[in-house]
């Protein structure tokens, strides 16, 4: 494993590596997409670490592998909200190629993202897989207004 052995998550039953040529596997075990949120390179982006054990429902697609994952919330026939939990190492090649990977085989017409500003890998990596800039969105995070840069994926 090597440099990975610092940030293996305590989940004994768990590989880093997804089984055969799949760079995710699907997921419905909270603790892998908690371990991601509290992580260095992510955690504060999300203000983890996240406890996703309400999160793990019917209309929630999980996809984990090595350098984080994907959270595809379902919206719409078709439509789905992205969630984008991605180390240092995963914000390259090895990201692109599990993003486009999650996009085909989730079978989505449109996906969306909302991207703190701040966020420059996320928007960069977001671009690079095929995502457009379409608007900046004030939301509700609870209490707090928070500005929202909305990136979509269109099929």
């Amino acid at each position: 494993m090597g440099h990975h052995d610092t940030i293996r998550p305590p989940l004994a039953d768990w590989r880093f590596c997804a089984s055969g040529d799949d760079l995710l596997d699907r997921t419905y075990r909270p603790e892998i997409p908690g371990y991601f949120s509290a992580h260095p390179d992510i955690a504060p982006y999300v203000d983890g670490p996240i406890d996703f054990t309400d999160a793990m429902r019917e209309t929630a697609v999980f996809l984990f592998g090595e350098h984080g994952g994907l959270i595809f919330e379902w919206c719409a026939p078709g439509v789905y909200e992205a969630h984008i939990m991605l180390t240092r190492e995963g914000r390259g090649a090895w990201g692109i190629a599990a993003t486009k990977e999650a996009l085909l085989k989730l079978g989505a017409e449109h996906v969306w993202a909302r991207i703190m500003p701040g966020n420059r890998p996320l928007m960069m990596h977001a671009s690079l897989c095929g995502f457009r800039k379409v608007e900046l969105r004030t939301l509700h995070d609870g209490d707090e207004p928070v500005a929202y840069q909305i990136y979509e994926w269109r099929k």
